[in-house]
C-alpha cells in the first residue's frame, strides 16, 4: 500500500514538472491532423487509425517521459547494435515502394525504421559529444570525429534511397553543434565550396536524366503531367486557398483527387486550402512554438547530455517542418518526409511522441 502511494506521488510529480504548453501544442497539432486526414481521404479507416497511433503515441509519450533519461546512456552499444539490424533487415528484406526499401511488413503494419534510428542518432551523438567533447568541438576532425561512430547508420539509410531522412539527420547534427558552441568556421568553408561547385557540377557532371529532374524541381510546368504534377498540384492547392481558405472539407484539390499523396506527403497543402493563408501561418506557430519551448528548456539545465539532446531534437522539428513545408510549394525538392505530428502514418508518429517523450523526461529530471 505504501509502496503504491509513493509511486502515486511520483507520478503526480513527475506530471506536475512537464511542460504542459509542449503538450498542448503537441495535442493541437494531432487534432488537426486528424481533422485533415479524414478531408483528404473521405474515409473513416484512415481517421481510425490516426487515432490508434495518436493513442499509442500517448502511451509512450508517458513512458518515455516518466524514465530518466539518462539511463539510456547504459544502453547505447545495444541501440546502436539493434538499428544496425533493423536497417540490414530493411537492406534486405524490407518493402519496396516506388523505387525506395524503407519499409518492413508486420502484419498489417508496416515500420519505417530509419524514423526512429533517426533518433537514435541524435540520442548517440549528443551522448559521445557529452563524454569526448568537453573542451568544445574546436576544428574540422573534431567535426568529422564527432558524427564518425554513427556513419555506418547513416550510410545505410542513404542506399535505402532515403535522401531525405540523411540530410535531416546531418543537418541536426550540424544545429547540435552550432548551439553546442562549436567552431562553425570549416562547415562555413565547406558550404561555401558546395554552393560554387553547384554549377559546374549541374553543367559537366549530371547526366541527362539528372539535369531533367533539376530542371523540373525549379520549373515543374514544363512537365505538369508528369515529373511535376505533384509539386504543380500542391501549388494549386495553397494558392486557392486565399487568405482564410475555402473551409474544413471543402477543398477541391483533394477532394477531387488531383493533390497525390494528401494524407501523407501533401498534408500541408490540405490544410493551406482550406484555412488559407492565415491557418498557414497560425499551424507554423505551434511548430515554432515546440521548437521555441523545447529550446527553453536548455536554458535552466546543467546537464551537456540533455541539451544535446533537445538540441538535436529541435533540429529534427525545424528540419520536417522546413523540408515538407518547402516541398509543398516547390522550394525544396519531393523527398517525401512527413510533417511530424500532421502527416499519415505510424512510424512517423510514434517517433515523433517519442521525441516528446525524450523533451519531457529532460524537463522532468535534468539538473
Amino acid at each position: 500500500m505504501l509502496q503504491n502511494q509513493r509511486l502515486l506521488e511520483q507520478i503526480k510529480n513527475s506530471f506536475s514538472q512537464m511542460d504542459k504548453i509542449i503538450l498542448l501544442i503537441t495535442y493541437a497539432l494531432v487534432t488537426l491532423s486528424t481533422i485533415f486526414v479524414y478531408s483528404a481521404t473521405r474515409k473513416s479507416g484512415f481517421v481510425g487509425k490516426n487515432i490508434m497511433w495518436i493513442v499509442i503515441g500517448t502511451i509512450l509519450l508517458i513512458i518515455i517521459s516518466f524514465i530518466d533519461y539518462r539511463e539510456v546512456k547504459k544502453y547505447t552499444r545495444h541501440i546502436y547494435g539493434i538499428c544496425i539490424v533493423l536497417l540490414l533487415v530493411v537492406r534486405f528484406l524490407g518493402k519496396k515502394t516506388l523505387g525506395a526499401q524503407r519499409w518492413i511488413s508486420i502484419g498489417p503494419f508496416q515500420l519505417q525504421p530509419s524514423e526512429f534510428v533517426k533518433i537514435a542518432i541524435i540520442i548517440m551523438i549528443a551522448y559521445r559529444i557529452a563524454q569526448e567533447y568537453k573542451d568544445g568541438i574546436n576544428n574540422l576532425k573534431d567535426i568529422v570525429t564527432a558524427i564518425l561512430p554513427v556513419s555506418p547508420l547513416i550510410l545505410l539509410i542513404l542506399i535505402q534511397p532515403d535522401l531525405g531522412t540523411t540530410l535531416i539527420t546531418v543537418a541536426a547534427y550540424v544545429f547540435m553543434i552550432f548551439l553546442y558552441g562549436a567552431n562553425m568556421k570549416p562547415i562555413w568553408i565547406i558550404g561555401t565550396v558546395i554552393l560554387l561547385s553547384i554549377y559546374p557540377v549541374y553543367r559537366f557532371v549530371l547526366s541527362k536524366y539528372q539535369k531533367t529532374r533539376v530542371e523540373t524541381f525549379l520549373r515543374p510546368e514544363k512537365d505538369e503531367k508528369g515529373t511535376g504534377w505533384h509539386v504543380t498540384q500542391s501549388k494549386i492547392s495553397v494558392g486557392a486557398g486565399g487568405v482564410l481558405g475555402k473551409g474544413v472539407l471543402q477543398g477541391s484539390q483533394s477532394r477531387l483527387e488531383f493533390l497525390p499523396e494528401a494524407q501523407t506527403d501533401f498534408i500541408f497543402s490540405v490544410l493551406s486550402e482550406e484555412l488559407g493563408f492565415a491557418g498557414s501561418v497560425l499551424t507554423l506557430l505551434l511548430y515554432f512554438g515546440l521548437i521555441f519551448r523545447t529550446m527553453r528548456i536548455t536554458r535552466v539545465i546543467h546537464d551537456e547530455f540533455g541539451k544535446l539532446l533537445l538540441y538535436g531534437i529541435s533540429g529534427v522539428f525545424f528540419m520536417h517542418v522546413i523540408v515538407n513545408v518547402g516541398m509543398t510549394i516547390g522550394l525544396v525538392p519531393v523527398t517525401g518526409k512527413p510533417l511530424l505530428f500532421m502527416s499519415y502514418g505510424g512510424s512517423s508518429f510514434l517517433a515523433a511522441f517519442l521525441m516528446i517523450g525524450l523533451v519531457e523526461s529532460v524537463k522532468i529530471h535534468a539538473d
